[in-house]
């Protein structure tokens, strides 16, 4: 079924009964900070209707993503009630400040579907398996019906001729709409959106919200989350968000309630007993990474663009090593071309003496899940999982380390980034740091020889950076290869040497790694060769 045969389906515009699917009632939420106390939401009271488009409209920082944070119990509520009601005569409502963690899970996972900005795909799935995710953890995962179920969603949202491709070869409003399948696959009857169309151009935002549209015709229950006022006329219904507090507003000559009232860290890698199966054994006389002659070309509608011209890099095991230049240099297309997440236009890619693209797709996705760990900027948690899942999540789908064990695993390379006591937390309860830690974790969860992060501290304070490299630099001790993109010259004086990249060219033609240079002297070249 595709986009074009749902939209024959439409013949009116769904009208909401007066039952709820959701309310809230006296909702507060306070955040507790280094500086004090937060008040992100006051006294909230909203009634949410079983088949409607709701979109909450507010300024960055209003409170519109801690709403929907209540609504979708990924976040403690510190006052008030928030309540589910299950379609169908004699379904008990569901107080979600009642659940346990485990309760909540389970009830998000048959009830909800979540559609963030940041698309919150895993990199090295492909899309089918992406999709399957959630049935997997809720108990639902029947390995041919489930693929089925995910190959219709792609089908749905007219992706499925990419259904094999991983996420880092689609668009980003292909994997906006990836997102909108994922969230589909265990039909749950609301969605919850934090601004999908955000990154997107307005083309495919409109697609976006086409989608969206018919997914309601179809009886679903869609809440989106939006700070452009442009977008609210596209809603069945609208609130308006304002320094935490909903307000009435008035609309066509009316005033329309958008309130709904009622009356009343030593970081030692953890080494298991037991490696992981058919783990590779890189050998000691072959360097960690070879690149020879390494070219890469995109194509678009303007012509071509070479972002790699001719790379020659040998690095060996132990080695913390910084890529630094300026954006657009190249950074990012090398470390796809190190990880086997994009392919070579020409030239030969070498990893513990393995040409890694002589590999099939799924030879390489198995071997980049168990010889490579990445760390990206954005941390790709997956945000209805706890961070001990999350970790976890390699080890399970590259069948390595004995079941029984993974769990155990799983909290000592949490303990090991000073996550212990959050195991059992969502991201979206710890702070962007520890949210980083708990990516890294996930990293190391195979036992990889290698570990590459683009731009790992881009969205961190400098306290929190800190952390985070001296993590990297006590693996590099323990063996590990470390490679980090970033465009923060400072960061390269905690690493051993430095590989500064412009125009798609390694300055002056190094083939290894070089020394640490000075700050200024180093990026002076880079800053003359880009032009």
């Amino acid at each position: 079924m595709n986009l074009r045969q749902v939209g024959r389906r439409q013949t009116a515009v769904s009208t909401p009964t007066q039952e709820t699917i959701i309310r809230l009632r006296d909702v507060g939420k306070v955040y507790t900070t280094g500086s004090g106390d937060f008040t992100a939401l006051r006294e909230v009271n909203l009634d949410v209707y079983p088949g409607e488009f709701l979109g909450v409209i507010g300024k960055s920082g209003a409170g519109k993503t801690t709403l929907l944070n209540m609504i979708s119990g990924v976040s403690e509520i510190t006052s008030g009630t928030v309540t589910f009601q299950a379609a169908g005569a004699g379904s008990t409502p569901i107080t979600l400040n009642d659940l346990s963690e485990d309760e909540l899970a389970l009830w998000r996972g048959r009830n909800l579907g979540i559609v963030y900005q940041s698309f919150e795909l895993l990199p090295s799935l492909d899309l089918v398996n992406n999709i399957m995710l959630p049935q997997d953890f809720i108990g639902a995962y029947q390995p041919a019906i489930s693929k089925e179920r995910a190959l219709e969603l792609l089908e749905m949202v007219e992706l499925r001729e990419h259904a094999y491709k991983l996420p880092a070869h689609i668009s980003g409003g292909q994997k906006q709409r990836v997102a909108i399948a994922r969230a589909l696959v265990n039909d749950p009857p609301l969605l919850v959106a934090d601004e999908p169309t955000g990154n997107l151009d307005t083309a495919t935002a409109a697609t976006i919200f086409q989608i969206f549209a018919r997914l309601v015709a179809q009886g679903k229950t869609v809440v989106m989350v939006t700070h452009d006022q442009n977008l609210a006329t596209r809603f069945s219904r609208r609130v308006h968000i304002v320094d935490g507090r909903l307000l009435d507003r008035a609309e066509n000559g009316k005033v329309e309630t958008a309130v709904a009232h009622h009356n009343t860290p030593t970081h030692h890698l953890p080494q298991p007993t037991n490696k992981p199966t058919n783990k590779p054994t890189s050998p000691t006389n072959q360097p960690a990474i070879h690149l020879r002659s390494v070219v890469k070309t995109y194509e678009n509608a303007a012509g071509k663009f070479t972002a790699l011209k001719g790379i020659d890099l040998e690095l060996h095991y132990g080695q913390f090593v910084s890529i630094v230049g300026k954006s657009g240099s190249g950074k990012s297309t090398l470390l796809n071309m190190l990880t086997g997440i994009d392919h070579p236009t020409s030239g030969q890619v070498c990893i513990g003496g393995q040409d890694i693209y002589k590999m099939s797709e799924s030879q390489r996705a198995l071997w980049r899940g168990r010889n490579v760990g990445i760390v990206f900027q954005f941390f790709q948690l997956l945000p209805t999982l706890t961070l001990l899942e999350n970790t976890m999540l390699p080890m399970d789908y590259c069948n390595v380390f004995p079941a029984q064990e993974r769990p155990s695993r799983a909290l000592e390379l949490l303990t090991m980034v000073g996550l212990a006591d959050h195991a059992h937390d969502l991201p979206a309860s710890v702070s962007n740091g520890q949210q980083q830690s708990a990516a890294i974790a996930r990293a190391l969860a195979t036992d990889p020889p290698i570990i590459v992060a683009d731009e790992p501290t881009g969205n961190l304070d400098s306290r929190a950076a800190d952390v985070i490299i001296g993590v990297f630099q006590d693996l590099a001790a323990q063996g590990k290869t470390i490679l980090i993109v970033t465009h923060d010259p400072s960061l390269t004086s905690r690493t051993d040497q430095t590989i500064l990249i412009a125009d798609g060219e390694i300055v002056n033609g190094a083939a290894h790694a070089l020394p640490q240079p000075d700050h200024s002297a180093a990026l002076t070249p880079a800053l003359e060769v880009q032009p």
